[in-house]
Order: C-alpha cells, then structure tokens, then sequence
C-alpha cells in the first residue's frame, strides 16, 4: 500500500478544523508535509490553523510555500495579501496582488483587494481600473458596485459614481457604506438636504449594527454653516477615530481652541499612522532624491535627449507643490478655463519612474543608467516615457477631443521633474509655494498619504518638505525648467493679476470664468474641495501663527525652503 494512502485525508482535517479541533487539523497536516512537503491541500490546513492561532509567522511562511508549490493557484496569493493588510504591512500586500495579477490577469478577487487598497493610499484614479476589471469578471456584485463608486466619488467623478452607489444599495439595501458614500456624494455636490436624509437612512442602518455616523454627520454639518453644531457633536464622543479627531480638531481651531485642535491632530495621526502600519522611510527617500539630484547635472540635462511634441492629444499642465500649498486651488483656476480639462491627482509620474527604473536597467542602476540614453541607439527612451504617460492619460479620458490641455497635479511629482521635462519639454509647468509653516499647519490637520506617508508625523512632513524644495532647486539650477512659480499669497492678494501670469505661462489668454472658479461644477477630487467651492479668501494665511510653539522645533528644517519662497523667518 502506498504511504500516501495510510495518511490521515484531508477531509478529515477539514472536519477537524470545522469542529474547532485544532491539533488533530495541525497534526494531519503536518503529517501529510512530512510526506509531501509540496502538499498544497495540507499546507493550506496549516496556514489556515496557524492564522486562528493567530501564528502569523508560521502562516506567512506557508502561504508562501504554497505560492511556491503551486504558482497557479489563486487562493495562497489571496490569503498572504489579506494576512499582510491585516497586519498593517499593505505595501507588501500590494506587491503580493501585482504578482498574482502577473500570474493570472483574471483574478477578479485581486483585483478588487488591490482596488481597494488603492483607494485607501490616496489613489483612486489607480483602483477604479481594477474595480472595473473584477466586476466584468465576477458580475455586478453590490460590493464591488459600491466599491467602484466610491473610487470614482473620490476622483471627484460624482455623476459617475451616482448610478453605481445607487445601485449597490438597491442590491444590497442593508448594506451600509453605499448609502454612507451616497449622502458624502450630496454633501460634495451642495445638496445638503438630501445628504441629511441619506444619513438618518444610514443612521437606522448602523445602529442596528452597533456603529454610527457621527462622524459623517459632523462633516455634514459643518460643510453646511453649522461648525458650532458640529463640533458640539463631536464634543459629546467619548472615543473618537483618528478622522473623527482630525475633523474636530478643524473646528477647535476655527472656534479658536487652537491648543485642543493640535492636540486632536496629533492623536488623530498617531492613530491612524499606527492602524495603517505608516511610516516615513527617510533614510530611503533621501538617498532616492539624492541620486535623482547627483544624476541630473546641468551638463547631463543639457545632453540628455528629450521626446518629441505629440500634436495628435491635448497635452498635461503639471502642477507641482506640496501636499495643502494651494495646488487644488490652481487646478480649480486652470480647469475653469475651456480649454483645460482637470486632471485630478494623476499617479502617472510615479509610474514614469517605474518605467524609467526599468529602461534604465533596474533599481541597482538607476537613475544612472539613464546615461544609456546618451548612445544614438537609446535616444527613443523619452518617447517612450511620453507615450507611456499619454497611454494612461487616454485611459483615464484625459486626452479625448475638446480641451488642449489637461491637469496633472499629483502632489510631490516634483521629485520626478527631470523625467517629466525629458518627456515632455514643453509641457507648462507650474509651481505652488505657499508659506511652509502654514503647509506644515495644513498638512498636520489632514490625512494624507501622499509623500512616502510623511504626513504623519510633522518632523517628517518638515522633513520631506525641506528635502523636495532643495531638490527641486537643484534641478533648476541645473536647467531642468520651472515655466511659472505661483505664491499662494500672491494670488489672493492680487487673483486677477496672478491669473492673468499664470494663464500667460501656459499660453493662453485668461477667461473670465477663471476669476469666478468657485462657481465651477465639477467637484475636486481632493480634501480642499470646500475651500474651493468658495470665493478666494485669507482666512488660511497666517494660520500657523496660532500654532507657532509646536511648530518651533521643525522651523530650523524648513527655514532653506522659507528663504527660498521669500518668507520671513
């Protein structure tokens, strides 16, 4: 009789496992890898009783001698991507689901994992693509309807997202989050009574589930006239989230309560940065920057060659600047032109360097690899970054006929400037400064993920500013050409002046529906999209002044930068 067949099965660990039996399901496992160390059955019995031991360790290490054994399989790729974000590491459960995605294109459950893990780094452009691919190879599930609208609400794309979220709820009428994303979709839009009843809907909906929406009810509240009712609310919680606490620390500092609102911001940072597993990797970032800064030189800038004008698509604007430096205000401007079309937060540049990592021929070797480009048979690269970029723009709608331009204001995409310029030479380029202690002010007071997730400590938001900001000044000092420099205080103290400037560096005359952005219908995709539905004002100039004691001790990082936009110290 073969050994295999005196081994226990494994029905019977699964029946042990079902029974709550954990060492005989252990045991039967083990007993069958002894055998069979590439046992994919028994090796998923025992990553699945070293998970409800809570074994992370011994799990991982199984899920992934399970991918080993058998590539083609799309559970153990599923499970050591849920195990991972469960433990906060979502960058490596990213980097799990692109694998399997790699290995099979038509894995509708990687998709949506990685959808949403998209979304919640701030990327929603990114993850609508693959909530679109799980629902065309999994049907028109509710979650995925509602997962979907969700990336595109915040894209900004609420006309799109209306029917999705719409739907998802009538499929699933129980279901809370779509109605949640339904009454912020109204709010978004302006139409606050209707956003009031969708929440007593989802109210009633999560009571009955021991949850609340207090917090949307806040938000609601106060985008609507009411921060005093807000913050009243917010007031009577006892435990708050971190976005709870962010929000009320908000309207502490608009009541005046600015100690109580740094206090709230930082706790509310330190929640999220610690349920999220983020972190600022400094050392890694500073030596990327490095690199990019050393490589791009003014005598390589000057031999490097660069792509070709497309005239057959309109063509992006990039608007550059820190995370809360007014670039969502500019986008508002720029795309209340008519022949510019918004853009939103692109996650194109990034992939530019991707692509140029490999072009270059791999991390090891970039950017220096990049020299390859000064051979005669290499000059094609900045073609390809361009195409490359202009391919995803198609994608996304950017480039269909109607407008001859198209925003593209990333945050921090000045770190990949010389990348941009090289395919792109005559693309406008805009950069936002803004005073950096009220950014910093700003920056402490939202969730934001972009910028390596600097944003969760203010000495590594102080950090990262003062690192782009030299950067980028050396990549202009070396050629690599910044077409306008927009102040942020200029512009409300002279916004017809300052547009007219603005508009005359992209090349075209400015229209009157510029001066009047806020009246604009189309909903910013980002956290600013409040501040600019609203007339230009100064109510956010000088804001760090009321926290200038907490900002002390980062104002000596951050003094270059200050120097350098023409700020007192």
């Amino acid at each position: 009789m073969p050994a295999s067949l005196s081994l226990p099965s494994i029905a019977a660990a699964r029946e042990a496992l079902a029974g709550g039996d954990l060492v005989r399901a252990g045991d039967i496992a083990d007993a069958r890898l002894a055998a069979d160390p590439g046992d994919i059955d028994a090796l998923e019995i025992r990553a699945m009783v070293a998970s409800v031991r809570g074994d992370h360790a011994t799990a991982e290490r199984t899920l992934r001698a399970a991918i080993a054994a058998a590539p083609g399989r799309r559970w153990p790729r599923g499970d050591l991507a849920r195990l991972l974000t469960a433990q906060g590491r979502k960058s490596e459960a990213e980097r799990v689901l692109h694998a399997a995605l790699g290995a099979d294109a038509g894995n509708p459950d990687a998709h949506a994992m990685l959808g949403s893990l998209l979304v919640e780094r701030g990327l929603p452009a990114a993850a609508a693509p693959h909530f679109e691919r799980a629902i065309a190879l999994a049907g028109r599930h509710p979650q995925l309807l509602g997962a979907l609208g969700h990336a595109l609400l915040r894209q900004g794309r609420l006309d799109d997202a209306r029917p999705l979220l719409e739907e998802a709820s009538r499929a699933g009428p129980g279901a809370l989050l779509p109605i949640v994303h339904l009454a912020e979709l109204e709010e978004r839009a302006g139409r606050f009574e209707t956003a009031a009843a969708l929440l007593d809907r989802a109210e009633a909906i999560a009571a009955a589930e021991g949850r609340d929406v207090t917090l949307q009810r806040a938000a609601l509240l106060a985008r609507s006239g009411a921060a005093g009712n807000a913050l009243a609310l917010l007031d009577t919680q006892a435990e708050m989230a971190g976005p709870a606490l962010l929000l009320r620390g908000r309207l502490r500092d608009g009541a005046g309560r600015h100690a109580e609102a740094w206090d709230d911001w930082t706790r509310g940072k330190a929640m999220l940065a610690a349920a999220g597993g983020r972190r600022y990797p400094a050392a890694t970032v500073r030596a990327e920057a490095e690199a990019l800064a050393g490589f791009f030189t003014a005598e390589r800038v000057r031999a490097l060659p660069r792509a070709g004008l497309r005239t057959d698509v309109p063509q992006p604007i990039f608007v550059l600047g820190f995370p809360r430096s007014g670039t969502t205000l500019t986008e508002q401007i720029l795309a209340s032109h008519s022949a510019i079309r918004a853009g939103g937060e692109l996650p194109f540049g990034h992939r530019l360097r991707d692509l140029a990592v490999t072009l270059a021929g791999g991390e090891g070797t970039f950017p220096a690899g990049l020299d390859a480009m000064l051979a005669a048979d290499k000059a094609h690269w900045p073609a390809l970054l361009r195409d490359a970029y202009l391919a995803m723009a198609e994608a996304a709608g950017l480039t269909a006929p109607g407008a001859a331009f198209f925003t593209d204001k990333m945050p921090l995409n000045d770190l990949w400037l010389p990348l941009l310029r090289l395919a792109f030479p005559a693309a406008p380029v805009v950069l936002v400064r803004r005073h950096p202690l009220d950014v910093l002010t700003s920056v402490v007071a939202h969730d934001l993920t972009h910028g390596f997730n600097c944003g969760y400590r203010l000495e590594d938001a102080a950090r990262h500013l003062a690192l782009v900001d030299e950067v980028v000044a050396r990549y202009r000092a070396a050629g690599v050409a910044v077409d306008h420099e927009l102040g942020y205080e200029a512009l409300v103290a002279d916004q017809a002046g300052e547009t007219a400037r603005l508009m005359a560096a992209i090349g075209l005359a400015m229209e009157p529906a510029q001066l009047a952005f806020h009246e604009r219908e189309t909903v910013s995709p980002t956290p600013s999209y409040a501040q600019v539905r609203e007339p230009l004002n100064d109510r956010s100039i000088g804001r760090w002044r009321h926290h200038r004691a907490a900002l002390e001790p980062v104002r000596p990082m951050v003094a270059a930068a200050m120097a350098r936009g023409g700020y007192a110290a």
